[in-house]
């Protein structure tokens, strides 16, 4: 009898080891219950991205948890560890990579941001107050007078594609190049050089950075506008399903029409961020057998 008794509980162990344990059940629903996202910074900085949070959060009852936020180089890290769910930041080779390196999935555009062409206050070139970025680049190239170009690759994507609209070429004379994106450093050296620039408003307007006695001269063109992209992530897990429908809740309509009066009147009169064109299901194309 005990040996009888001994065989059983051997066969009994395996099966009672490997049944899941009431903790696991309860870890998993917590995590199909949040998101962690990995944020770019001026989403945070304006409170854009807590209140777009908030309302998904009231929407679907899922929890929304930054863990990583800032610069492009610094939240990407974070994505690639696993330790984020969704990422959103603007569109670049960056996040684009994390899709090829199997990282991410179905990347979106979701919201977009605007530049703002400054410049010193005298205004040498006479664009104060224009809203065709491309006309007053023609007028900074005619006056002989100054640009600095920086190494923002999405700043430098709106120049080249200015400049290639009006057909404009810079004078390698009155075009003074920063090998650096970073905001005080391209407003202090365009300061000092008497010279104009292209810059984020909302860095700009908000006083994250000096403006270091440069004027915004030209605003309101929509070819200075970026967007923003979201992914989620490949990995698989409880998650998974609640990022994808974050992504989803950022592309729907009714997110859109909010993005489109979101902060209006705070910087200035227009809205903080602004949104995309999003096809409805009615329009999209029908698919070839």
């Amino acid at each position: 009898m005990p040996l009888r008794l001994s065989l059983l509980c051997c066969l009994l162990l395996p099966t009672m080891a490997t049944a899941a344990e009431p903790g696991d059940e309860s870890n998993s629903r917590r995590a199909a219950n949040s998101v962690r996202c990995a944020v770019i910074g001026g989403m945070r900085d304006t409170g854009f991205w807590a209140a777009i949070s908030n309302r998904f959060q009231a929407a679907t009852g899922i929890q929304v948890e930054v863990v990583a936020e800032g610069p492009k180089h610094e939240i990407a890290p974070a994505f690639e560890r696993g330790e984020a769910d969704l990422i959103t930041m603007h569109a670049c080779d960056t996040i684009i990579n994390l899709v090829a390196d199997g990282y991410g999935m179905n990347p979106q555009p979701w919201a977009r941001n605007d530049l703002l062409l400054v410049g010193p206050k005298d205004d040498p070139a006479m664009i104060r107050g224009m809203s065709d970025a491309v006309a007053a680049l023609g007028k900074i190239i005619a006056s002989k007078s100054k640009l600095l170009v920086h190494q923002s690759l999405g700043t430098n994507e709106v120049l080249h594609d200015l400049l290639a609209e009006g057909r404009l070429e810079l004078d390698p004379q009155a075009t003074v190049a920063l090998p650096s994106d970073r905001h005080r450093q391209l407003l202090q050296r365009a300061a000092r050089e008497h010279a104009y620039t292209i810059v984020g408003r909302i860095p700009f307007r908000n006083g994250k950075i000096p403006n270091d006695g440069l004027e915004v001269m030209v605003e309101g063109d929509t070819r200075m506008r970026r967007p923003y992209v979201v992914i989620v992530s490949t990995a698989d897990g409880p998650r998974h399903e609640a990022a994808c429908r974050l992504a989803e809740f950022l592309r729907a309509p009714e997110t859109q029409r909010w993005i489109a009066d979101f902060g209006q009147g705070k910087l200035d009169d227009r809205p903080l961020f602004f949104p995309v064109v999003v096809p409805s299901a009615a329009s999209a194309p029908t698919a070839r057998p």
